[in-house]
């Protein structure tokens, strides 16, 4: 559907396609954590093993069905790079090509605008087994690889690519403190060098679509950059400050480099002293400016669960996105800022009746979203998360789709839930500029 605001949902592949080891997929480093660790699940009886998803990659149909339904103006999901390239390197798997063919051929025939993710912490296992994974320089050459092989068979079909997605819980939590894939704890100094390698990856594969695809596909190309907000705990100058160290330790520890300089923020510079790599000239002039939007993802993943402790620097984290929202436009000054995932939990018994994801939505829609005209920032798009039910990382299966899935039925079938009634009347409202803000006005004006 033609809108000048993007409404939409969003998946990542290993949370939904299932088909882990099926058609000449490859390992990656999150079915070797899950085995690992043998994800224990409450309620065995009711929940899926880990490497089954929601069935997307058997269920093309039924996704796009769904997204139909919706009525989004685009559907942001990633890419295993494992599925296409087994190993991580070439050859190409012919089967991983053809699923994604048709998954963005059949977001074209709807209308769709699909939002590609290349990078989603799927690491191909042989990767890490043969380099280290992202510890080793090696691996920007051979994301780059990848990336270009995406370009090449997809890009015909895709205007918005982001390179990767959260790149502080990669680095941080892949490698520094093992609490996700790939699981092994390897300290602050290698997630420092990790954050290094994937903002060089990330640097160079933006020159290689700018300098190679974009004259012919015109697409753009970004980063998705999580972050939390934060309040001083009162209003002294010590505290503020704090505040400003603590969004910059997470959030500007990418943004600077890429929206500003091409360098780290001052704060961290000062405070970690040799922890923290140092860019060369030539590198800074690769990273800066490597950004045609700025991408942001908000909610459950990252804030009050997956903030180092040690990065809030003794101040308060709060789910602000409108503050946020503005913070970022002041701060970095992007022409637009488009949220790339937006979500929460619900009750994993939660069926089909989800009014608490309804009030989450609602007060983040009207309150902080469609308020963004008051306060000067560009906001391009929208993306909830998630589409439908699907394996949620380090907490098992829980629902937090806009559609229900029965994880135990032969065919997976998704149905519909309140929140997803919910969010298709607020889009179907606000498809045009002219009536933008007929549901905001609707529902409860004085609060809009």
């Amino acid at each position: 559907m033609a809108t000048s605001f993007l409404w939409g949902a969003g998946s990542a592949a290993y949370q939904v396609e299932g088909a882990w080891n099926r058609d000449g997929k490859g390992p990656s480093v999150l079915d070797t954590l899950m085995q690992r660790s043998a994800v224990s699940l409450r309620n065995p009886a009711e929940w899926p093993s880990w490497d089954s998803g929601s069935s997307s990659y058997d269920r093309v149909d039924r996704d796009l069905d769904g997204l139909s339904a919706l009525a989004v103006s685009h559907y942001r999901f990633s890419l295993a790079w494992a599925r296409l390239l087994p190993n991580g390197t070439a050859p190409a798997n012919f089967a991983g090509l053809r699923y994604y063919a048709r998954l963005l051929s059949g977001l074209r025939q709807r209308g769709i605008e699909p939002v590609v993710t290349l990078y989603h912490w799927d690491l191909p296992q042989t990767l890490q087994d043969l380099y280290g994974g992202w510890e080793n320089p090696v691996l920007v050459e051979l994301f780059l690889d990848y990336a270009q092989l995406c370009f090449q068979h997809f890009g015909r079909h895709v205007r918005y690519w982001l390179t990767i997605d959260n790149p502080y819980l990669v680095a941080w939590h892949g490698y520094a403190t093992g609490r996700l894939a790939r699981g092994l704890r390897g300290g602050r100094e290698l997630g420092y060098k990790v954050a290094h390698n994937l903002l060089k990856a990330h640097a160079k594969v933006w020159h290689l679509y700018n300098d190679n695809f974009r004259p012919a596909q015109k697409g753009q190309v970004s980063i998705a950059l999580s972050s939390h907000w934060i309040k001083p705990h009162n209003m002294t100058e010590k505290n503020i400050k704090s505040c400003q160290k603590s969004l910059d330790f997470v959030l500007g520890w990418f943004a600077k480099p890429i929206f500003t300089d091409g360098d780290y923020p001052q704060s961290m510079k000062r405070y970690l002293s040799l922890t923290l790599p140092e860019f060369t000239d030539a590198e800074k002039n690769l990273i800066r400016g490597t950004a045609d939007f700025f991408a942001l993802s908000f909610g459950a993943t990252l804030s009050f669960t997956r903030v180092d402790p040690d990065m809030l620097f003794q101040q308060q984290q709060t789910l602000n996105l409108r503050q946020l929202l503005y913070w970022i436009s002041r701060e970095y000054n992007p022409s637009q800022i488009f949220i790339v995932e937006n979500g929460w939990y619900v009750s994993g018994s939660t069926k089909t009746d989800d009014a608490n994801y309804i009030f989450f939505l609602f007060f983040r829609v009207s309150f902080q979203i469609l308020k963004k005209k008051y306060d000067g920032v560009t906001v391009m798009g929208y993306t909830v998360w998630s589409l439908m039910d699907g394996f949620e990382w380090f907490r098992g299966y829980v629902r937090r789709g806009l559609f229900y899935v029965d994880f135990q039925s032969q065919d997976k079938k998704m149905i519909m839930k309140s929140s997803g009634l919910f969010y298709r009347k607020v889009i179907q409202d606000n498809e045009s500029h002219q009536n933008r803000w007929k549901w905001c006005s609707k529902t409860q004006a004085s609060l809009c």
